[in-house]
């Protein structure tokens, strides 16, 4: 018998980037972002997520990510200029 199966994963906003290899593929969505936000250091800033390679902290100690923009690190709100 055949099975047809649907897995999650959580993709960068920013590169495209997926979390990991197939084995970090979920059959459910929370689990997914569960990965991605604990292990995966990705992080969801403004409603899109970004991997570990487009975001950074600045001198500050906010987050800024590859598209330009900084993050509040405490309110995870943008910091416009």
């Amino acid at each position: 018998m055949i099975v047809k199966e649907y897995f999650y994963n959580v993709r960068c906003d920013c590169c495209g980037e997926t979390l990991g290899n197939e084995e970090l593929w979920r059959p459910d969505k929370e689990y997914a972002y569960e990965d991605a936000y604990d292990e995966g250091d990705f992080k969801d800033l403004g409603g899109k997520d970004y991997c570990p390679n487009c975001w950074k902290y600045n001198a500050d100690g906010n987050f800024v990510t590859k598209d330009g923009k900084v993050w509040d690190a405490d309110t995870e709100e943008e910091i416009l200029p």
